[in-house]
């Protein structure tokens, strides 16, 4: 829900200018994680654009429930003059396989969206960070699955609605959210997406600060693992649709530092002792790397956008077209996203998740 201890005037800013995000008139939308902080901030945005329809993919819960009942409280509080978004909570665990094929279905996802004409833009922005070692009921991390596994099974499941949608509209969108902890790992490591016994990637107890900065085996390895898994994920669909020829654009982004829910984990250890130091921003304005990537005319397919001063700001492209720019941070290492424009990494995250499915994801 909308974040009362930081401002929001970026997101204001956005909301009042049709030049950074149009109108969504007649767009479907739907976003996984939404029950607080970035997703719920999105779906708002969506909301104020008058989006056709929004689809809110969550696990069943009392916080699902009353971040639906706020968005509505926000739609019924808008301009009446303009026809109603629909919204539609569908239930979608992102730690069971089950559970997403499920969402997708024919009887969920695919079948919401058919009237429509379609799935104008699916954005994968559900995450949980650094999590004790342990494992699925489906046998893999919880970071893993959660953050990447399940998107990726989500992703291939509804392809034909986002296709659909972007034959008839002109294109559509695949959007995936990372984090800056992406920059924090060269190489993606397949031993992460298998399956394997609790407590065998790393445990739970290893200093913060060498797994963050030397890649010592622990909560945090694993989540920075996923968040390299995601932008690498977004620039692989990128290269494979560019090969087909397709019109739908796959797009990364992500939010700096944002405050939310995402925090609320017993490992924050240092990073959660010096947080008062950092520059830091609302979920709402933090939402808007993922809101430009979603609804701007100016993001194109292999776009990665993140804040302009690093943690803060508006949303600017570290990467564009699947190429690095040279800005934003780490600029003493040659810049940003070397892991996540790194052709082998880019191909193990597909194989991987091919591989932990037992799928064939064609586009």
């Amino acid at each position: 829900m909308p974040n009362k201890q930081l401002p929001e005037d970026l997101f204001l800013t956005y909301l009042a200018d049709k030049t950074l995000i149009p109108s969504l008139a007649g767009k479907t939308v739907a976003i996984t994680g939404t029950t607080s902080g970035l997703g719920h901030e999105l779906a708002r945005l969506a909301i104020s654009k008058n989006a056709a329809l929004i689809l809110l993919l969550n696990r069943t819960s009392k916080r699902s429930q009353s971040s639906e009942d706020d968005l509505r409280r926000y739609l019924d509080a808008g301009d009446n003059t303009l026809p109603k978004t629909t919204i539609k909570t569908i239930d979608c665990d992102l730690m069971s396989f089950d559970s997403v094929r499920k969402a997708a279905a024919e009887a969920e996802v695919n079948r919401t969206v058919k009237p429509y004409g379609g799935l104008d833009v699916l954005c994968n922005n559900a995450g949980i960070m650094a999590f004790d070692d342990k494992r699925t009921a489906d046998g893999f991390d919880l970071q893993m699955q959660t953050n990447v596994l399940s998107h990726f099974l989500l992703t291939s499941l509804v392809y034909p609605s986002v296709k659909d949608a972007a034959d008839k509209r002109g294109e559509a969108r695949i959007v995936t959210q990372s984090s800056s902890a992406r920059d924090m790992a060269a190489k993606l490591e397949a031993k992460y997406f298998e399956k394997c016994e609790e407590g065998t990637l790393g445990g739970n107890d290893a200093w913060q600060i060498s797994q963050m900065a030397f890649g010592k085996g622990g909560p945090w390895t694993r989540y920075i693992q996923t968040k390299l898994a995601n932008s690498a994920f977004a620039m692989e669909l990128h290269k494979r649709l560019t090969l087909a020829s397709s019109n739908i654009r796959s797009v990364a982004s992500e939010p700096g530092y944002s405050v939310t829910s995402l925090q609320d984990t017993e490992h924050m250890g240092l990073m959660g002792s010096l947080s008062f130091m950092m520059s830091k921003q609302s979920a709402a304005d933090g939402c808007l790397n993922a809101a430009i990537a979603c609804f701007s005319p100016d993001a194109n397919s292999g776009d990665l956008y993140a804040p302009e001063k690093g943690l803060v700001g508006k949303p600017i492209k570290y990467v564009a077209g699947g190429e690095r720019m040279m800005t934003g941070r780490f600029d003493i290492g040659g810049g940003t996203d070397k892991g996540t424009c790194d052709p082998g990494n880019q191909k193990l995250v597909w194989d991987a998740c091919e591989k932990a499915l037992g799928i064939k994801f064609e586009v």
